[in-house]
Parts: C-alpha cells; sequence; structure tokens
C-alpha cells in the first residue's frame, strides 16, 4: 500500500515559480539567449572588493570570530545605523533626522524574505492587496500562499494611475470586500517588469489617497514600497522615495535589497517598517532564522562605511547604461519593420523592457509566439504572468525582456531572434 503524504493547505493553493522553468531550459540549452532572467550582469559581481572586505572582517580575530557568531534577530545595529544615514543623505534632511527609524529597520536574507515576512503579518486568507498592472510577478507567488487576493489598478507611462486607484477602491468598497484591504504594492522605482518609474508628482498624492482610504476602511491600509532598483538610475537622479513623505512609519513600508547594487549571493535586504509592524516582523523572522547572516552583514557595514558600496554601484551604473542603449537600439532597428504593430519601453534605470504585442497574440508558454522563439534560440517572460488575477482574466500579449545577464554581442543578437520570431508570428 503506498501512502499519500497530505500536504498544507497553503503548500497546496501555491503555484510553481514561472522563472524556476525558463532558468532550467536556459541551462540545459546555453545556445538560447535568455531575456528572461532578471538576473545581475555576472561579470560586474564584486569579487575583488569581497575579497578585501572578507579578509579585513576575518583578518582581526575577535572581530572575526564575533562576525562568525550569531547576530541579533533585527540586525547590526552600526549597519542599521548607516543604512539611516544614507537615508538622510538620500533625501537631503540634517543628520539626525530619522535618527529613530534605526529601531524600525530590519535586515533580513534579501528584500524577498522581508516582503514575504510583511504578507505573514498582515494577510490572512481573503485579505486584498492592490497590485499594479502590471506588477513583479514573483510577488503574487507569496500572496498566493497566504490565500489573499491580488487586484489590480492600471499603470502609464508615469507609474500607477491615482484615478484609477480611486476606482479601484470605490469598487471594492462597492462589493463590500473594503474592510479586506490591507496594503497597496508598488514598485516606484524602475519598476520589474516594466520599467517604469512613479512620477514625482504622483507620490505624494499616492500616499494621501491611501490615507484617506485608510479612514474609511477604518484601518491602517499600509503601502509596500519595492525599491529592489533604487540607485540603479542610468542618466537621472533619482526620485525621493514614497518613505521620506512618510518617515514615522505611519502608512509606508520600504525595502531594500543589496542584491541588484551589489551581490545577490549574498541576500542581504532591509526594511524600513511602522512601528507597530517590527515586533510581529521580527517574531515571525525569529522563527524563519534567528536572524539574517551575521558574517555578511559585518562585511557589507564595512564596503558601505569604506566607500567601496559606492564606487561600485557607479560603475555598475555605466555597464547597465550601456548594455540598456545596446539592447533597445538593437529593439529599435530589427523591429523597424513591424514597429507599427509592437511598442516596448525604453527604461530610465533597472533591468527591463516590456514589450507589447496585438491583443490576439499568446505570448504564453503554449502560444504561437514562445515555441517559434524556441525555434529561434531566445526566451523570454510571457506577460501574463505579471498580472493579478483579479478583476478580469490577465492579458496575454505582453513579454518581459531583462538586459542584466547576456553580453552586449549577446543582446543584439537576442533582439534579432525575437525580432525575426515575432515577425513569423505576426505573419
Amino acid at each position: 500500500m503506498t501512502l499519500s503524504t497530505p500536504l498544507s493547505a497553503a503548500t497546496a493553493r501555491t503555484s510553481a515559480p514561472t522563472i524556476s522553468s525558463l532558468m532550467k531550459l536556459a541551462l540545459e540549452r546555453p545556445e538560447i539567449v535568455s531575456l528572461a532572467a532578471g538576473f545581475v550582469d555576472q561579470q560586474s559581481l564584486p569579487v575583488e572588493i569581497s575579497a578585501r572586505a572578507a579578509a579585513q572582517v576575518l583578518g582581526d580575530e575577535p572581530a572575526g570570530k564575533a562576525a562568525l557568531q550569531y547576530g541579533t534577530t533585527i540586525g547590526d545595529e552600526a549597519l542599521r545605523a548607516i543604512i539611516v544615514e544614507r537615508l538622510e543623505v538620500q533625501h537631503g534632511v540634517p543628520p539626525g533626522t530619522y535618527r529613530q527609524a534605526v529601531n524600525r529597520t530590519v535586515l533580513t536574507t534579501g528584500s524577498a524574505q522581508l516582503i514575504y515576512l510583511i504578507g505573514e503579518a498582515l494577510l490572512d486568507p481573503g485579505d486584498i492587496v492592490i497590485v499594479e498592472s502590471p506588477t513583479y510577478f514573483v510577488f503574487l507567488g507569496p500572496l498566493e500562499t497566504r490565500g489573499a487576493r491580488a487586484v489590480r489598478t492600471p499603470i502609464d507611462g508615469d507609474g500607477l494611475r491615482l484615478d484609477e486607484l480611486e476606482r479601484t477602491f470605490e469598487r471594492l468598497r462597492e462589493e463590500g470586500s473594503l474592510d479586506r484591504v490591507k496594503l497597496v504594492y508598488t514598485i516606484p522605482e524602475h519598476a520589474n517588469p516594466t520599467g517604469i518609474s512613479l512620477a514625482i508628482d504622483r507620490r505624494k498624492g499616492l500616499l494621501d489617497l491611501v490615507r484617506r482610504w485608510s479612514e474609511t476602511a477604518g484601518h491602517r491600509i499600509h503601502i509596500l514600497e519595492d525599491s529592489a532598483y533604487h540607485g540603479l538610475s542610468y542618466g537621472r537622479p533619482e526620485a525621493d522615495s514614497l518613505w521620506s513623505r512618510d518617515p514615522e512609519g505611519e502608512s509606508v513600508i520600504l525595502a531594500r535589497t543589496f542584491s541588484k547594487t551589489f551581490s545577490p549571493g549574498m541576500k542581504l535586504g532591509y526594511g524600513v517598517l511602522p512601528k507597530d509592524l517590527v515586533d510581529p516582523v521580527l517574531t515571525l523572522k525569529g522563527n524563519h532564522d534567528f536572524g539574517t547572516s551575521n558574517f555578511v552583514q559585518k562585511l557589507v557595514r564595512l564596503v558601505l562605511a569604506n566607500g567601496d558600496y559606492d564606487r561600485h554601484v557607479e560603475r555598475l551604473k555605466t555597464v547597465y547604461a550601456r548594455k540598456r542603449d545596446v539592447f533597445v537600439e538593437a529593439i529599435e532597428r530589427y523591429f523597424e519593420p513591424i514597429r507599427d504593430r509592437v511598442t516596448w519601453t525604453k527604461p530610465s534605470g533597472g533591468l527591463y523592457v516590456w514589450m507589447s504585442l496585438p491583443e490576439d497574440v499568446d505570448t504564453g508558454f503554449d502560444g504561437p509566439l514562445f515555441s517559434r522563439c524556441l525555434a529561434e534560440r531566445v526566451i523570454y517572460v510571457p506577460g501574463e504572468y505579471a498580472f493579478a488575477p483579479e478583476p478580469t482574466p490577465p492579458p496575454k500579449h505582453h513579454l518581459r525582456l531583462s538586459f542584466g545577464v547576456p553580453d552586449e554581442a549577446a543582446l543584439v543578437e537576442g533582439a534579432r531572434r525575437l525580432a525575426e520570431a515575432v515577425r513569423v508570428t505576426l505573419g
């Protein structure tokens, strides 16, 4: 008799990550140009900087032993202080302005852990999270696990549309679900998957709108500001964060990571939380891991303090700006014969280009374009996975392209292969 393993309801309702199959495909077929994975540029990873920092941390025996020991659940206090001081510099406020935020800053195993913890702390089955349309598709996974409803709201070239967000709140109130809305999730800088940033003149309006609807709902509706690509702006200054308009943390949860700007292998992120979320998140994180890697925290603290981190980011911006230009120029060249039927974004930062085809073209795994792309030896992320399931079925005529991993020659060739596949599919 073969006995089955009874799995939890949360496991049963969680789908396998979409990107996993694409990563496996790229590894199995190295001749494929992968425009799918949102990984960082392999050649730019800070090996020398990290080696020097590790040697310095371990070169002093007492300090090295401390770094190799358990840390605290909330994270290294000196590193948290540096992070908050950098926020003060970024937002042009006097030193000490955000001092109280140090105690509300939590270091996590990448910003992905922070986002998961926020879901655990806030969401029960049936609760609602309003997301951008399209949004970061990996974020939809933890919502699915929690049994929460993800409801999408349209964006345009300036990010989340406040008039549409207003309508979303009104619709949820009319259906009697406003009491279940817990969170608005936004990626204000160089969003994954579109590369679009939230316009400066919409930022205060977004905060005011969510606060007003919090009062109507009778409970705090938080804004989760996922700033994974903060610092990777090409040719223009970074806008002030949403959090800078709410430094006391009444509404905004700031989530950031060192994965895209330094090293994803170190898996270090952080969140600056509202006061009433700090203890719940730390309690949950304690059950996860007792605290993020103490050694990594000490290493990152060192490279922030000695300037190596900022010098690395400046070099990285040069690398990515060049790759973006090469990729977008190749798209413009190879898609010229069909550009009346295809549109794409030109991001001012980050790693992504969002492409849209005619509405009757299915870009999904079972659609004609993906199979044609496999024949041309190029892959992408089908855009349908970046749309929440409500209020209508997701559109299927978009695709997400990443220029982070391939070198410049591969980006040009990838654009050529993709254009050929699209041309054939459009007939």
